[in-house]
């Protein structure tokens, strides 16, 4: 596994990351995501370094027994590299292709997604409808993105408002974070 980036409370781009991370960031999901042992699915993690990060900066999640964070990525056969470079392989599950959903056992189980930067909102809107137990979704993405790709969260449940709305701090500017829980739920209740 690489080393990982040190982390500042101002967003900053990494290499290996679409998004731009921040120490507030990765607290943001600690506090959001359910807690361990529950299952949180982060939906097309490439390298695994935001989820590498959280698991580093939180080692409660890292320490879960069973694994409680998966980075889903989709398999690349024939390429000299796994695209994963920073999760332990436990953290790590493979779906064949970009519309594919991860079907393990623990996956079924997961009750929060996180989606950074999706290529597709007909993928989010699958695992929204395919996880029963999902009770927490967060996205992050470029802004221009986030009518499109947030429609399927909306459609599923409520924007939660209580952690500062779009979190300007969080990411740089030019993208958006955003937490939404199930219909009928409270923010106590995941």
């Amino acid at each position: 596994m690489e080393s990982l980036p040190e982390l500042t409370k101002f967003p900053t781009r990494h290499p290996a990351s679409c998004a731009s991370l921040s120490l507030p960031l990765v607290d943001l999901l600690d506090a959001v995501l359910p807690p361990p042992p529950r299952v949180t699915l982060s939906i097309g993690s490439g390298p695994g370094l935001l989820e590498a990060l959280l698991l580093f900066h939180h080692p409660h999640r890292a320490s879960a027994n069973p694994v409680s964070l998966y980075g889903v990525e989709v398999d690349t056969p024939g390429c000299a590299a796994p695209v994963n470079r920073f999760l332990p392989e436990p953290n790590v599950a493979v779906v064949p292709g970009t519309w594919a959903v991860a079907r393990e056992a623990a996956a079924e189980a997961a009750e929060g997604l996180l989606f950074v930067y999706p290529r597709q909102p007909a993928l989010m809107r699958t695992y929204l409808l395919r996880r029963a137990n999902v009770h927490v979704a967060v996205w992050i993405g470029p802004k221009c993105d986030l009518d499109e790709f947030t429609a399927p969260l909306r459609e599923w449940g409520i924007e939660d408002v209580n952690f500062g709305g779009r979190f300007p701090v969080l990411v740089e500017e030019g993208e958006a974070a955003v937490v939404f829980r199930r219909r009928g739920l409270s923010a106590a209740a995941s």
